[in-house]
């Protein structure tokens, strides 16, 4: 069952401990780098397309963004990575993954669409070519620590 995208719901008072949990099992079974998750501030422009006073979903505490530079064989792990995300999106509470580096402006899954999308025009500040992805977890998974950490658990031994 395709999980509804939230999107932006309201700026958190500070970084949630469930998804601080979330981002520690992630990186561990990606060995990819925690770029940045809470801050509150506007998203980024693209250059042509306009988000000024349009609030970032990073302010919610549910974003994170997760980079290979410097990473052995950075992007076949991120390619990998992001294969385990769309597979098992659902468990994981994953809404929506914005992929930077493909041309010509990057690309994004939705859950709710359930596939991915090649962006035609300009759309994420830092496409083409960034070297991260862009990861909104669910508001009802991140609620209940337990579950972050049941879910990640239940997914172990599966490999990427």
């Amino acid at each position: 069952m395709a999980l509804k995208y939230t999107g932006f719901n309201g700026n958190a008072k500070g970084p949630l401990a469930s998804m601080d949990a979330w981002i520690k099992h992630a990186l561990a079974h990606s060995g990819l780098k925690n770029l940045g998750s809470y801050v509150v501030r506007e998203q980024r422009s693209s250059g042509t397309v306009d988000h000024k006073n349009i609030p970032s979903v990073h302010g919610t505490g549910r974003a994170v963004d997760i980079g290979y530079t410097g990473v052995e064989k950075g992007r076949k792990k991120c390619l990998e990575f992001l294969e385990f995300l769309v597979l098992n999106g659902d468990a994981l509470g994953v809404e929506l993954i914005l992929d930077y580096c493909p041309k010509p402006h990057g690309r994004g899954w939705k859950s709710e669409r359930g596939s991915w999308q090649n962006y035609e025009k300009p759309t994420l500040a830092g496409a083409p070519g960034g070297r991260w992805i862009h990861v909104e977890v669910s508001p009802t998974l991140l609620g209940n620590m337990r579950a972050v950490n049941q879910a990640w658990n239940d997914l172990r031994g599966i490999k990427i």
